[in-house]
């Protein structure tokens, strides 16, 4: 009797583990990827930014499998790493790429029988200088002292200067990229613009005054309407020059 009982619970036991060891498997980064799965159908390489790298700094590159159910997955641990001219590029597993001298060249990935390129740009290490003016939007026109203008990523924490009697600003020289800059003022909106340092490069901010409450739009006698229609905003101060935010007409 006791034999009867044993041997279904010994085949209970061996069925759960066939089911636990065979029921999923381990994605290359480490979670669980469903059997259906597949093999990867396309891999694509996200490289620096435009393609350009600084002779002296590392970029990361990522690499992203697209599978057979049409998942994404992250490889780039475990893709397979090169470039076609090991003098201008030194890249490591990961996905790590060094510009070594300048010159351009492939940057390529390769991951179970699918694989992906992205032609690289080594860049020297010139020094540009990001400038310009910040003024009162028109119909003011004048330049703005005493704005504040942040610039990121900075070469330095907090990185900032402050607008001169005449509205203008300048930084100390940056390296070559991509940046934002933002100018924020008391009684005024901010303004946010991205620029790409490959000159020297003039950047003006002209910023609208903060409306007084109600207004719906700024005329070009420098007066504030409170219409409630267009048709009839500053019909009578010389038309509209912009609408004010907040404010009923707020982005039209």
């Amino acid at each position: 009797m006791s034999r009867l009982l044993f041997a279904p619970t010994s085949a209970a036991i061996l069925a759960v583990a066939f089911t636990t060891a065979c029921g999923s498997s381990s994605s290359p980064g480490g979670g669980v990827t469903s059997p259906s799965a597949g093999a990867p159908l396309a891999l694509k390489i996200v490289g620096a930014v435009n393609s350009r790298i600084v002779v002296g700094d590392t970029a990361q590159f990522t690499a992203m499998a697209t599978m057979g159910n049409g998942a994404a997955v992250n490889v780039t641990n475990q893709a397979a790493w090169s470039t076609s001219d090991p003098a201008i590029f030194a890249v490591a597993a990961g996905g790590r790429v060094t510009a070594l001298k300048e010159g351009s060249a492939d940057i390529r990935a390769a991951y179970q029988g699918v694989s992906d390129k992205d032609y690289t740009t080594a860049q020297p290490f010139l020094l540009f200088t990001a400038y310009g003016t910040v003024t009162a939007a028109p119909p003011d026109f004048g330049g703005l002292a005493g704005a504040r203008v942040d610039i990121t990523p900075s070469p330095s924490p907090n990185l900032f200067t402050t607008t001169n009697a005449s509205g203008d600003y300048s930084f100390p020289p940056l390296k070559g990229g991509v940046y934002t800059i933002t100018v924020s003022r008391d009684g005024f909106h901010p303004q946010t613009k991205t620029i790409t340092a490959t000159r020297d490069i003039r950047t003006d901010f002209p910023l609208q005054l903060v409306p007084p409450t109600g207004a719906t739009a700024r005329c070009k006698d420098k007066s504030w309407s409170f219409a409630t229609d267009r048709a009839t905003a500053c019909a009578r101060n010389s038309g509209v020059s912009y609408w004010a935010c907040p404010g009923l007409f707020c982005g039209s």
